[in-house]
């Protein structure tokens, strides 16, 4: 089953041609948004944020990945583009760089490994896709029962993790913290979802599946 981590085969192979090992600290910088990247990062071990930038003081937050000798930066080695997004470091993260030039030999040298990248590529690309879209034409009560729903089926192993900060949900879903509230605390008086140290939980499943799909003959 795919996952947002690579394969062993292709990380062992990485290893052989990575450099020293760096140390970033909360907070932190791992890549940033339109500005070039020039090596191929492999977390060994942390958690990273990705988020997107308008310039007008509202950003969308993608979520949270907890790093265990992940790649990433791969859609930006392959085109030669800036980075799409800034990774921000939510905890100490420890990392290599990798030349990209052995990335791309290797990928040539070694078809098995080209396949496993342009489907774990896809993948990702097709799930936030529809994620997006979701945002852009439904109501945020949906996409906000929606994303409840698939995370406590654990439906799709690629979602990132929500963030535990009120705020920092509100701009994973494209709104203001005040709409974001609003509509967890209907969500709540209608008994379909529970807050939660760990987050939303549905309060009732088979309600909640029928609010989502309720929306497709609106």
């Amino acid at each position: 089953m795919f996952d947002y981590h690579f394969s062993k085969t292709l990380v062992d192979e990485l290893l052989s041609y990575a450099g020293n090992s760096y140390t970033l600290k909360k907070g932190k910088l791992l890549a940033e948004q339109g500005k070039p990247l020039s090596k191929l990062i492999l977390v060994r071990s942390g958690t990273i944020s990705f988020s997107y930038d308008v310039g007008n003081g509202r950003r969308l937050l993608l979520g949270q990945l907890d790093c265990h000798n992940t790649l990433v930066g791969e859609v930006e080695a392959l085109n030669d583009r800036p980075c799409i997004y800034s990774m921000t470091c939510q905890s100490e993260v420890t990392y290599n760089l990798i030349e990209l030039k052995y990335w791309r030999e290797l990928l040539q040298e070694k078809p098995e490994l080209a396949m496993y990248t342009a489907k774990s590529i896809a993948e990702k690309f097709i799930e936030n896709q529809q994620i997006n879209l979701n945002k852009l034409l439904l109501p945020l009560s949906f996409n906000i029962a929606k994303d409840c729903l698939a995370r406590y089926q654990d439906e799709t192993v690629t979602m990132l993790k929500p963030y535990p900060k009120v705020s920092a949900e509100a701009e994973r879903f494209a709104t203001t913290e005040r709409a974001y509230r609003r509509v967890v605390s209907d969500l709540v008086e209608q008994g379909l979802v529970q807050r939660t140290e760990q987050g939303l939980k549905p309060l009732d499943e088979d309600k909640l599946e029928e609010f989502i799909e309720s929306f497709a003959s609106r």
